[in-house]
């Protein structure tokens, strides 16, 4: 008899930036919507988010909010944490958004087949740099729309393999 889907491990998704107030916010409440605008029945798939100098409990920054509520994401419940050891670790997916993250979350000891630039993901382009995801910190909103858009393309893109990530580790936990 196979567990329900509320009782099996869920396949844990981290979104990382550097203070988790901007980018990885966006990027959590993004894919969380991608999710719930879906029709199908999935897999449980826990997304979060985390910053490699991230101060914990801050909230996403005013523009980072704004952006997103204009795009049916809210972030007004987000609360930054720190990138630890053991929330890389536990992640199935480790989505950096600049090159600086990736190379944080294997120094920091993530499995490195779960680490990706999320805008090379499903790859891993020899060259990070020119695929970062600028921090828009301080910036003007329509840099944070930019960044926003850049997010929400990507995700897109990676979402057919996320999901089919999470079936795979959903069936491997029925045998």
């Amino acid at each position: 008899m196979s567990e329900p889907d509320s009782q099996r491990e869920p396949f844990r998704v981290l979104f990382v930036c550097t203070g988790n107030t901007c980018r990885s916010p966006m990027a959590e409440g993004i894919l969380r919507r991608m999710l719930a605008d879906r029709g199908d029945s999935l897999p449980p798939i826990d997304v979060r988010s985390a910053g490699t100098g991230a101060m914990t409990g801050a909230p996403a920054t005013a523009a980072s909010r704004e952006v997103a509520a204009q795009n049916r994401v809210d972030l007004h419940e987000h609360k930054s944490q720190r990138a630890t050891r053991k929330l890389l670790q536990q992640s199935d997916l480790v989505f950096g958004l600049a090159a600086e993250h990736v190379e944080y979350a294997l120094k920091e000891g993530a499995r490195p087949e779960t680490v990706f630039l999320l805008r090379a993901f499903p790859e891993r382009p020899a060259n990070w740099q020119d695929l970062s995801i600028i921090d828009p910190i301080g910036q003007q909103d329509s840099v944070y729309q930019s960044v926003f858009f850049q997010i929400d393309e990507a995700i897109h893109q990676a979402l057919p393999e996320i999901i089919a990530r999470a079936r795979k580790k959903a069936e491997s936990a029925k045998s």
